[in-house]
């Protein structure tokens, strides 16, 4: 059984990114809004308040995956999801139904999504986007698309 887990460290440095690109998108509402239109600060306000407890909101309630294993000899994959209130969930699949594709971002697209993202399809309507937002690296989702496709290929 193969085992990746998300870099604690790495988790961090991209929510605090995130954060900055939230406050960057709040500022630029402000400029925008304040140039066309004569805003109060109790708007403003209102307005900030509600994006950050909406990203808060999201950080603590949102599932994300904490831990992928793949089990070569079952023929499954594992997944470990994770939310700050709601706490851990468990996700078994057969890997008869998982088809994987990692997509490399370039451009303005590398600046708004994550720039590498682990799609996981799984029949039937199911899809499981994976990026480095929550901890994972190129190198780990790399392997762990090499590591689907191959075990696939030998079932």
């Amino acid at each position: 059984m193969q085992f990746f887990k998300t870099n604690k460290k790495y988790f961090w440095s991209n929510e605090l990114k995130s954060w900055l690109w939230t406050i960057a998108f709040a500022a630029l509402v402000y400029f925008v809004l304040n140039y066309f239109y004569s805003i109060t600060r109790d708007n403003f306000i209102i307005g900030v308040v509600v994006i950050f407890l909406r990203k808060l909101g999201d950080i603590l309630t949102q599932y994300h995956v904490s831990e992928i294993q793949i089990d070569g000899q079952k023929k499954e994959m594992i997944l470990i999801l994770n939310s700050r209130m709601s706490g851990e969930k468990i996700k078994i699949y057969g890997i008869e139904q998982i088809t994987s594709e990692l997509i490399h971002y370039s451009g303005w697209k590398r600046y708004l999504y994550s720039p590498f993202t682990l799609n996981i399809f799984l029949n039937p309507k199911d899809k499981f986007v994976i990026t480095n937002r929550f901890g994972f690296t190129l190198d780990t989702l790399t392997s762990v698309d090499k590591i689907l496709k191959s075990t696939k290929a030998q079932a």
